[in-house]
């Protein structure tokens, strides 16, 4: 699959990539970690670190936003072959991603995504609070194109 192309997704296996999903977001937060850490980390030599870390926040955002909206998925859904879409399976926009990543504060308590597991577990479609809301759901990516 090429990367930074939106995917045709493959309707109906919701409920294959669960574990894909769980390792996306271990390379999403990653990336974002290594990214904001080291804006911090400048920032904070010049003194400017509580800057550092409203531009954590925002790149944070601004990543799944951006990605989910335009591409359909992040770094890490790339690599592991997944695609956010509509529950009909039409391609999402800056709507819905902006959804679903402002309930990621949610989905992540009490601790590291317990909440959206746990909605991921428990729902015919494995949606987490984010999916719910926005109306999407995660599958797996087909080749590029048709979208």
């Amino acid at each position: 699959m090429a990367w930074f192309e939106r995917p045709r997704p493959e309707m109906g296996t919701e409920g294959d990539v669960v574990w894909r999903r769980i390792v996306a977001i271990i390379i999403d937060v990653v990336l974002i970690g290594v990214v904001s850490t080291a804006i911090i980390v400048v920032l904070g030599q010049i003194r400017l670190g509580v800057l550092g870390n409203l531009f954590g926040l925002i790149i944070g955002f601004g990543y799944y936003i951006y990605l989910e909206g335009t591409y359909g998925q992040t770094i890490g859904k790339m690599a592991l072959d997944i695609v956010v879409v509509t529950e009909d399976g039409d391609p999402i926009d800056y709507g819905p991603a902006a959804i679903r990543t402002l309930l990621r504060i949610v989905d992540i308590l009490p601790a590291f995504y317990l909440v959206g597991i746990v909605a991921v577990l428990v729902t015919d479609r494995k949606q987490r609070l984010g999916d719910l809301v926005a109306d999407t759901v995660v599958v797996r990516a087909g080749e590029p194109g048709g979208m």
